[in-house]
């Protein structure tokens, strides 16, 4: 049986994520954090049409809940065959007007995460062959966006993290890519109206994306034998 883990996996892009690794036969863990109640209904409905499907509450962000984590992976399953960074905030504010707390929660919720979960991944995911990383960024991990710039710093960061580790882990035939996706119908984007998102689009030249579509992008790149592959769907 092979495993995934995906953090951030209670709601939009990360429950599509989970659904489709358990529709292809994964055994799959749920990472949340504050969406306990989503995250239940979600094992409940998957398991109860077949899936094996197990919950585990950690902040992603805290270097020692990643560890306690991993570390819960490694006595229950004893490997992992993919890891999906997908655990995410955004913030929309003028520069001027943004604390450091709020810097250091977008950073840490969205970068640190990301770094911390490969590296507490890493002995897992070398005990099988062939395993994968696919991180979730952003279109604006490949561009800026103006009242969005920690926002765009945090997925900025999470692309320099997909090359260095696509290079780093390929002696070890770990395969590590990221998917950029444009304007997700998810909650995250629910403050825009029909004007805003054509208006982006149109800008853009891309479509929005529903969240099943990331989870198709994000299963394709986890079972290719390609790396290094930054996903911008258009």
């Amino acid at each position: 049986m092979k495993i995934a883990l995906i953090t951030g996996g209670a709601r939009g892009i990360g429950a599509e994520t989970v659904k489709k690794f358990v529709q292809h036969q994964y055994t799959v863990i749920v990472n949340y954090h504050s969406s306990r109640v989503q995250a239940e209904e979600l094992k409940q409905t998957l398991v109860a049409n077949g899936g094996d499907v197990h919950l585990y509450c950690a902040d992603v962000s805290d270097p020692r809940q990643v560890k306690e984590m991993f570390e819960w992976v490694a006595k229950y399953f004893k490997k992992l065959d993919v890891l999906v960074n997908n655990a995410g905030v955004s913030l929309t504010k003028q520069l001027q007007d943004v604390t450091v707390q709020e810097f250091d929660n977008v950073m840490n919720t969205n970068a640190r995460s990301a770094f911390l979960c490969c590296q507490h991944a890493l002995p897992l995911l070398t005990r099988s062959v062939r395993t994968s990383i696919v991180n979730v960024s952003s279109i604006w991990g490949v561009e800026g966006a103006s009242c969005e710039s920690v926002y765009s710093m945090s997925k900025f960061a999470i692309v320099g993290l997909t090359k260095s580790l696509a290079e780093e882990l390929k002696p070890a035939n770990i395969t590590v890519n990221c998917v950029c996706p444009p304007i997700v119908m998810t909650d995250m984007c629910k403050h825009l109206t029909a004007q805003d998102i054509d208006a982006f689009c149109a800008k853009h030249n891309v479509s929005a994306y529903t969240p099943s579509q990331v989870a198709n992008d994000v299963y394709l790149l986890a079972t290719t034998c390609q790396t290094g592959t930054i996903l911008t769907e258009k």
